[in-house]
């Protein structure tokens, strides 16, 4: 479970737990996390986390909410970001211990790592998270999802071209993080596709994406990070 470390003025600091879906942080109290300072803005900003993957997003501050200096309106967030919040600085954890944990794939000379150490495989361009199968009988149990249910994408162009990855996860995360980021989220409707990470959204089937997302549907295509991927429900 991922948390934030809040650094209090006098040099202590307050241990903030991921454990709710969504928590707010902002100068009113009743958010989930009050910081009483005039230039937080009463609802400034909320992290929205789902099972290990979460996001932050600025709550149309009047100040804005900055990600390691960069101002961000929707930002996936990764282990020590540091988040400047109307001058109060908080700096998110993981909780990742090791690439078991994060689904990273084994190291090669493709992989980049961020600054604080989680690795994120480039090559391909979708970052898998295989959950799908599960003989041990593990604590990923209850998010398994059957194999004739699973959708996929296939990788028409760009790195790892041909490969075809199933979308075994609540939220899978594809593209390259610092340049390009979108999610594919289990909705009620279907899996919807949202922009998380980047200056101009993915594009898909040639238009961009809109801010709401969109749901996918056979055959859509979906343009990030100088890939095309084709969308393939599960059957």
């Amino acid at each position: 479970m991922g948390k934030l470390v809040l650094k209090l003025p006098d040099g202590r600091t307050r241990d903030i737990s991921l454990d709710r879906e969504r928590l707010t942080i902002g100068r009113r109290a009743d958010n989930d996390v009050c910081l009483p300072y005039p230039a937080v803005s009463g609802e400034h900003a909320a992290v929205v986390t789902i099972l290990d993957d979460s996001f932050l997003e600025d709550l149309n501050s009047t100040n804005g909410t900055l990600v390691n200096g960069k101002s961000v309106a929707k930002h996936f967030l990764r282990d020590h970001d540091e988040i400047d919040i109307g001058r109060q600085m908080l700096v998110y954890v993981s909780g990742y211990g090791d690439s078991r944990s994060t689904g990273a794939a084994p190291a090669s000379k493709s992989d980049s790592s961020s600054r604080s150490g989680r690795r994120v495989d480039t090559t391909p361009l979708v970052r898998e998270q295989p959950i799908a199968t599960n003989p041990a009988g593990n604590a990923d149990e209850s998010r398994a999802v059957g194999p004739m249910a699973t959708p996929t994408l296939e990788v028409v162009e760009g790195s790892g071209a041909g490969r075809v990855v199933p979308i075994d996860r609540e939220v899978f995360v594809i593209g390259r993080v610092g340049l390009q980021v979108a999610a594919a989220m289990r909705t009620p409707d279907g899996l919807r596709l949202v922009h998380v990470e980047g200056d101009t959204p993915p594009r898909i089937n040639g238009a961009a994406l809109p801010g709401e997302g969109s749901l996918l549907a056979l055959g859509d295509e979906i343009e990030i990070a100088g890939a095309r991927l084709r969308f393939h429900p599960g059957r």
